[in-house]
């Protein structure tokens, strides 16, 4: 993503904005619900101000793929629309001219979006764990009905913040849990990790898959790194490619994993205390440094 064009359109004069408040339903088949409060222009000029300037914080950070089990520091993680699965219809679901019930639902909101308008269009995401309450900084507003103005009874804190930027089909995690807050993406970690015990299953070098299936589909954590290496093109048709340097690093690192040669090179599988030590198996995780001969183990790509 392009950060001098983002600096470039908030820097615009003249520039319009709405501001959506967003309930992520509790359950998938629910939808969401968002509402548009009639907003002082006040407001609008500060959060645009305000999220500018913080935006721009992260100008020189290096941006990376998102990776969803873990980020590194001094970095921004980036993913299209297509990876969060739902994002057309999070975006459908912004319909300006929809204000009335804004009050009544104060303290359900899940996140608001500032959907701003210049010569391009950038939407900045913002989550919220609960609307009802004071902020130490930015400005106070509050819900007069349908509108919302500086202080009154159902008051919330807007600081300008930013989680997500939306722009040009891209998404830009300035804080790598709001991905998951905002979007239904545990529904995508679902459907990727069955694709990738699909493939697993194909290559046929686990023993006891069923019972492997089940502990990898019953745990979030492993779902999620499942996600991230299907994301690297060949590595379930290749990753069982060389059994003897599997059962070597088995050896080297001490792993209580048991293997077969014969008939069938196999890993077998007897209980989910092996999974992590079987994914960074899968995704080459062990290594040894070329100078000091040392092994080691790169967690980052689980």
């Amino acid at each position: 993503m392009n950060f001098a064009e983002i600096r470039n359109l908030l820097s615009e004069t003249g520039l319009t904005a709405s501001l959506y408040f967003s309930v992520k339903p509790k359950k998938p088949d629910e939808p969401y619900t968002t509402l548009s409060p009639e907003v002082s222009p006040e407001i609008i000029e500060k959060l645009i101000e305000w999220s500018k300037s913080f935006v721009l914080q992260y100008a020189d950070f290096r941006q990376v793929e998102f990776n969803p089990t873990g980020y590194q520091d001094g970095t921004v993680e980036i993913c299209n629309f297509e990876y969060v699965g739902n994002m057309v219809e999070v975006l459908d679901s912004f319909d300006p001219g929809r204000i009335e019930g804004v009050e009544e639902l104060a303290d359900q909101y899940s996140f608001y979006c500032l959907d701003v308008h210049g010569t391009e269009n950038i939407k900045l995401f913002r989550r919220v764990t609960k609307f009802k309450k004071l902020s130490i900084k930015g400005l106070l507003a509050a819900f007069q009905g349908n509108r919302l103005n500086r202080m009154e009874q159902k008051m919330l804190g807007l600081d300008g913040d930013v989680d997500l930027i939306a722009y040009k089909n891209e998404l830009l995690i300035l804080n790598h849990t709001s991905l998951e807050r905002i979007f239904r993406i545990n529904e995508q970690y679902i459907a990727m990790a069955t694709r990738a015990v699909e493939k697993l299953r194909n290559a046929n070098k686990i023993e006891n898959f069923d019972l492997f299936e089940d502990d990898c589909m019953n745990d979030a954590r492993v779902q999620k790194t499942l996600t991230k290496l299907l994301r690297e093109e060949g590595l379930f048709e290749s990753c069982f490619n060389h059994f003897e340097n599997i059962i070597n690093t088995i050896d080297m690192f001490d792993l209580d994993i048991d293997v077969r040669t014969a008939p069938e090179e196999k890993i077998i599988y007897s209980d989910k205390s092996q999974l992590t030590d079987i994914l960074r198996i899968l995704s080459d995780s062990y290594y040894k440094s070329l100078i000091r001969e040392k092994p080691g183990i790169d967690n980052y790509r689980t």
